[in-house]
């Protein structure tokens, strides 16, 4: 749930084409608006134990365009290997290859396959301790993993020679998140949030946006006996708690 101040002014316009550089405010809105995209279809199609899997090159680094053939490869013999377990492949992937060797970063759903099942569609490196990992499925990790693909890919999709010039490569079978916007009359919203029956609040943030407006957003997860996540706070109001209690400890005492 995100609460904001609109910005729309009414009336049909159209975007007209690139004329300059995009300056760095925008490009850190867009990097936001991208982790926020990436997360809501992170948590919309990955659960709990499913696979984050790290594909590097051995000795000799392949070319770009062989890197991105080998990895539509790797996706299409993994596929093979989910149909015979009569399951469908879910994945989401980004290629990085700025200041770094090339490599990939990949997130699938499991179906009960194992790491050297999963290494035989990759025959350019072996798996080691940090290529083969599980998905953790909380609201954070979600996040977590959100915001370090968009930030692999930040440089990447700027790039002329860029191997992958999207921020990543869903798979066509993903479910895409129920986005709901409802325009509310109000001159201001509650600083704690009531969950609604059944939810749990798992992060409350609150602050300005970068044009001076007021924004709150907090998150909601179905409680059940399989997720109950720790509540979060954002620095904000860790900020602005630290500074209410200082300042009742620093508040003259009043004698009696």
């Amino acid at each position: 749930m995100k609460k904001y101040h609109t910005y729309r002014l009414g009336g049909n316009r159209v975007r007209g084409p690139n004329i300059q550089k995009t300056d760095k405010g925008l490009k850190k809105r867009n990097s936001r608006r991208a982790k926020t995209k990436l997360y809501r279809l992170i948590a919309t199609n990955f659960k709990r134990d499913d696979l984050r899997i790290d594909l590097t090159y051995a000795n000799p680094e392949p070319t770009a365009e062989e890197a991105k053939n080998r990895i539509r490869k790797f996706i299409r013999d993994l596929r093979k290997k989910y149909k015979k377990k009569n399951a469908e492949l879910k994945y989401i992937y980004v290629t990085e290859h700025v200041r770094h060797r090339i490599h990939h970063h990949v997130l699938i759903n499991d179906c009960g396959i194992s790491r050297s099942e999963i290494n035989e569609c990759w025959p350019w490196a072996k798996f080691n301790y940090r290529s083969f990992r599980y998905f953790d499925g909380s609201p954070e990790d979600c996040m977590r993993l959100a915001e370090y693909f968009v930030k692999e890919t930040d440089e990447e999709i700027r790039n002329e020679n860029a191997i992958q010039k999207i921020r990543w490569v869903p798979s066509k079978n993903l479910k895409q998140p129920n986005v709901k916007r409802i325009t509310i009359y109000a001159r201001k919203w509650k600083d704690n949030p009531t969950p609604k029956k059944g939810y749990q609040i798992v992060k409350v943030e609150s602050g300005y946006t970068a044009d001076g407006f007021p924004y709150q957003f907090y998150r909601m997860y179905k409680v059940n006996e399989r997720n109950v996540w720790p509540i979060t706070q954002s620095r904000v109001q860790k900020k602005k708690k630290e500074c209410t209690v200082k300042q009742a400890r620093d508040k003259p005492r009043r004698r009696t």
